[in-house]
């Protein structure tokens, strides 16, 4: 036997599985890990509080690898044709099972974690806020806990069969979250990511911790007692179990809130053609990209009492019910987000709180000119085509296109909606009106 082979199967870190079945999942854990965090990198407005929520989002993929390898390892070095597997050697109660899942999930969340660490890097070198320390422990509990699940899949079902009932099952676990709120306490992740201005609910990661925690005991427990032979039962294995049901009741009884506002930390404003405009602290860089995109939608419209008082950052706010006012208070509120594009982003907001909604037609919503539309649509057409050409005039060149304020002259477009502003709020204006079409 090869000298080199020989030292890799006789170490600690693989002892007793194959290398190779370890080293093979935790390699596509890492890559997979490296690949959807890369393109992240390079984006605007990273925080803590985003990556927090990413420890357990990116894992969903990762972890249904490390579950298919545990299974793989329970059904191949468990099976009842190995000399050191019978079920009645004492080892098999606890030595064997245990050191197989510590293994398995202990390459498997290593290979992960090794993943996250250039988009680590990102955060902490330009990142702002602090660490949700229960949301990343919560899933990291959760990755290990679902890696027993696939292990526990491999002993029950035996054989190869075993790899894709432990990924079927653990995919449909991590999916849950994103068909109701109610699975999120039991899940690795959020149905959408937070970021800075926001926190995970007080009880929902302590709770998520818990879980994850009484779910691993008792899934060992359970791979424990499906190998042993005879099957005694345990009134405390049985009492694990009942905790997990009743766990996993209880969030659909009485949901948590997901998410509360944590507007921590200092406001950075200025002020530019009547309008303020204010970030949080920490996304102080994108104050001055906020501020020169915005400016030129609100000139363009020509009426300095249709501006807001105030742009501001949703990181700032208190509470759900000052960003969901809408133009009450005079305040727009922009979602200065991880990965946000300020050029497509902030222009459309400035636009679209000038310009009232196309639903306000009548139209449900459509805006079109074909030859069938209706009156509702056709007017709806011109709210659309005058937010689209308001957008544009923060972009470089301001081209707006080929719709209907295509050859429009930037002075006519502001006398004309000087003129016609009642009429525009009321959507009565058809595109055969407008002067530049005539």
């Amino acid at each position: 036997m090869n000298t080199t082979a020989a030292r890799i199967r006789a170490c600690p870190l693989f002892w007793p599985l194959p290398p190779a079945l370890v080293l093979v999942p935790a390699g596509l854990i890492l890559a997979v890990t490296l690949i959807g965090t890369w393109d992240q990198l390079a984006w605007r407005a990273l925080d803590w509080v985003y990556l927090s929520s990413q420890v357990g989002a990116r894992a969903r993929l990762p972890v249904v690898v490390a579950a298919a390898g545990a299974a793989l390892a329970a059904a191949r070095f468990t099976r009842r044709t190995l000399v050191f597997a019978q079920p009645w050697q004492p080892r098999v109660e606890w030595d064997v099972p245990v050191r197989h899942a510590a293994v398995v999930a202990g390459w498997c969340l290593g290979a992960y974690l090794v993943g996250l660490l250039p988009l680590t890097a990102a955060v902490a070198a330009r990142g702002a806020g602090s660490p949700d320390l229960l949301a990343v422990a919560g899933a990291l509990a959760g990755f290990v806990a679902l890696t027993l699940l696939g292990y526990l899949c491999g002993i029950a079902a035996r054989g190869l069969l075993a790899v894709p009932v432990a990924m079927g099952t653990v995919f449909l676990l991590t999916s849950l979250p994103l068909v109701s709120d109610a699975w999120t306490a039991l899940s690795l992740q959020l149905p959408f990511d937070p970021f800075l201005g926001m926190r995970e609910a007080p009880a929902l990661g302590p709770y998520r911790l818990g879980f994850f925690l009484l779910l691993s005991v008792a899934l060992t427990w359970t791979a424990v007692w499906l190998l042993r032979a005879p099957r005694r039962f345990s009134a405390v294995h049985g009492a694990a179990v009942a905790a997990v049901a009743v766990a996993v009741l209880l969030p659909h009884l009485h949901p948590f809130p997901l998410v509360v506002r944590d507007p921590a930390g200092d406001e950075v404003c200025e002020e530019r053609g009547g309008v303020r405009y204010c970030v949080h602290e920490g996304h102080a860089r994108e104050l001055g990209a906020i501020a020169d995109l915005a400016e030129p939608v609100f000139e363009a419209y020509g009426l300095a009492e249709a501006a807001p008082d105030e742009v501001r950052d949703q990181s700032l706010a208190r509470g759900d019910g000052e960003v969901l006012g809408g133009p009450r208070g005079g305040v727009l509120w922009l979602p200065v987000h991880p990965g946000w594009d300020p050029d497509q982003q902030v222009p459309a907001f400035a636009a679209g709180w000038l310009v009232p909604g196309a639903h306000r037609c009548g139209s449900e919503g459509v805006a079109t000119l074909d030859g069938g539309a209706r009156p509702q649509e056709r007017r709806a057409a011109v709210l659309v085509g005058l937010e689209a050409w308001l957008a544009a005039r923060a972009l470089p060149g301001g081209s707006p296109g080929d719709g209907l304020f295509a050859d429009a002259d930037p002075d006519e477009v502001r006398a004309w909606i000087r003129r016609e502003r009642e009429r525009l709020a009321a959507c009565e204006v058809d595109p055969e009106e407008l002067p530049w079409r005539a």
